[in-house]
């Protein structure tokens, strides 16, 4: 699993909200959410900004985890 699939899936466990739930918000499904946070493919920007507001957080709670050189190979699909 990648760092950024742990860091979303943490974060998503301690608000104690669904990967259902997680889905809807963000307007994705939930079989997506869960690749997602299995880290079987990279995301998005977009996608990451909407998981980020589905979990009701700035998405530097995320980055400021992270060196640039661990974002650069972390995010983002192109």
């Amino acid at each position: 699993m990648k760092p950024l699939a742990v860091e979303l899936k943490a974060i998503r466990i301690s608000k104690k909200i669904s990967q259902e739930s997680l889905a809807y918000a963000c307007g994705l499904s939930r079989n997506y959410v869960g690749v997602i946070e299995k880290g079987e493919n990279k995301i998005s920007l977009e996608v990451f900004l909407k998981l980020c507001a589905g979990l009701q957080i700035h998405p530097n709670e995320i980055f400021n985890k992270f060196s640039k050189e661990d974002l650069e190979t972390l995010l983002f699909e192109q």
